[in-house]
């Protein structure tokens, strides 16, 4: 899990950029605007976890199924 993590680290780095700018744009348009770091912390980890623990699951078990077909 870890190799996954780190051979993709770019991925992931986008992801969060992408979560936090969007969580912005979002609160500065849509909400009364207040700085709450903590509230955009939350959601990009929540997301990134999602993202990973989704990505993961899909590679292993694609892996498991190119396995049984050899």
């Amino acid at each position: 899990m870890r190799r996954h993590f780190v051979s993709h680290w770019r991925v992931w780095l986008t992801i969060a950029a992408v979560v936090i700018v969007a969580n912005e744009l979002i609160d500065r348009n849509f909400f009364d605007h207040k700085e709450h770091l903590d509230g955009d912390l939350v959601l990009t980890l929540a997301v990134l976890l999602v993202c990973f623990l989704g990505s993961y699951v899909f590679v292993r078990s694609r892996a498991l199924r190119t396995r049984r077909t050899i």
